[in-house]
């Protein structure tokens, strides 16, 4: 099966492949050759870990080719300097449909129990224990980018809670902002609003891409922190 890929340079040596075809799939590398290399395996690894979840999904055993359909170099904002613009592909002008965001929920879903999974396995001391080396501070400072950075996508629709009645607990702001985006994601259903902010352009279809991936890719960052306390 042939899947298809957008890649961006999120950040300095920090290169996204996102497998389009298959929300919440992705891979990253330093360079775009290695992210692309690494997609193969991340798309089976991604079958695996849905039959983890489900286990009437197949496992699927079929040949895995990929196919680069777009190529997104992020800038800084002519607005803010300091803010880095990253990918709208082509893909995130569609709206989703029915279908779309019935999955998103699904994997919102797997998502969460991954994280909670993974954070309830650590002491409180852990959680809140100063990293040096780490910019949010520590886990629990994680967990609550987690949560502030999926209000502030769903913030470039006009969806969002507002930040100030945010809960100040890192579990209560995860459990809120979900909340707020499970009875969201049911209005994105034939979105086609596509907004702006710092030159950066937001689609229904890519506030879902985001979030499914940045939980993801941060509850495997916490998982790896854990592993070295």
């Amino acid at each position: 099966m042939r899947y298809r890929l957008s890649i961006e340079d999120m950040e300095p040596n920090h290169w996204v492949v996102w497998v389009l075809d298959l929300p919440a799939c992705f891979s990253s590398a330093q360079t775009p050759v290695d992210a692309v290399a690494l997609a193969p395996g991340r798309i089976s690894a991604y079958y695996s870990w849905l039959s983890s979840h489900d286990s009437s999904l197949p496992v699927i055993t079929e040949s895995i080719e990929v196919e680069i359909v777009e190529t997104f170099h992020s800038f800084a904002s002519t607005q803010d300097q300091e803010y880095l613009v990253n990918a709208f592909f082509e893909d995130d002008r569609r709206p989703p449909n029915y279908w779309d965001v019935e999955l998103a929920l699904r994997l919102l879903q797997w998502t969460r129990q991954d994280l909670l999974k993974v954070v309830q396995s650590a002491t409180q001391e852990q959680l809140s224990r100063p990293m040096v080396c780490e910019v949010r501070g520590s886990i629990a400072g994680i967990i609550k980018h987690i949560a502030g950075a999926e209000n502030w996508y769903f913030d470039q629709l006009d969806l969002a809670l507002d930040r100030a009645q945010l809960p100040d607990d890192p579990l209560d702001m995860l459990k809120a902002v979900r909340t707020n985006t499970r009875a969201q994601l049911v209005k994105l259903m034939g979105n086609e609003r596509i907004t702006k902010n710092c030159d950066e352009l937001w689609s229904a279809r890519k506030v879902i891409r985001r979030t499914l991936w940045h939980e993801r890719d941060h509850t495997q960052h916490i998982a790896h922190l854990l592993a070295h306390l």
